[in-house]
């Protein structure tokens, strides 16, 4: 990656304290002057966090579309995981 800029974590504390297995990292991330949001699990190697294959890269109109459908779907959402 030519340019990043971490965003935040989920799954680590402020005291970078692992909470689930793969915490997620949410960077902003720019790739031969295109710029994206990178949602990546990552992993400890000795003290190191390294991204994992498993993520997103998304452009901004697809994040649009992201954000979208969980507006209109929040309730959906919300009920799926009170089951």
């Amino acid at each position: 990656m030519e340019n990043s800029q971490l965003l935040g974590k989920i799954g680590i504390d402020e005291n970078d304290s692992q909470g689930i297995k793969e915490p997620i990292f949410i960077t902003l991330s720019e790739f031969k002057n295109y710029k994206y949001l990178d949602i990546r699990k990552h992993y400890n190697d000795n003290g190191e966090w390294k991204p994992t294959k498993k993520g997103v890269t998304m452009n901004i109109s697809q994040i649009d579309d992201l954000f979208e459908i969980v507006k209109n779907n929040r309730e959906i959402i919300e009920n799926w995981f009170k089951k």
